[in-house]
């Protein structure tokens, strides 16, 4: 849960390495309510962190992994030229 360590919840933060600029779930889970429904982290295209219950109607997903500082990653990240990690 990075994310929520690098920004406030509901604070503006867009100088922060996740910010993109657009509106974008988490794959992590913030919390699950009593009714066993998982909720994520939501990043707001303005930078703002929220939690939010999983719909299928905005944002997109990202994935959020972490690299120790050796890993080397090479690659633009198209379908061209993928990112490789090693």
């Amino acid at each position: 849960m990075e994310i929520a360590v690098i920004t406030y919840i509901r604070t503006s933060n867009s100088s922060y390495y996740l910010y993109t600029g657009q509106n974008y779930w988490t794959m992590s889970p913030s919390y699950f309510g009593s009714n066993g429904s998982a909720h994520v982290f939501y990043v707001h295209s303005n930078g703002n962190l929220s939690h939010a219950y999983v719909d299928w109607t905005s944002g997109g997903v990202r994935p959020v992994i972490n690299l120790s500082a050796d890993v080397k990653v090479t690659g633009s990240g198209t379908s061209s030229d993928p990112f490789v990690v090693s």
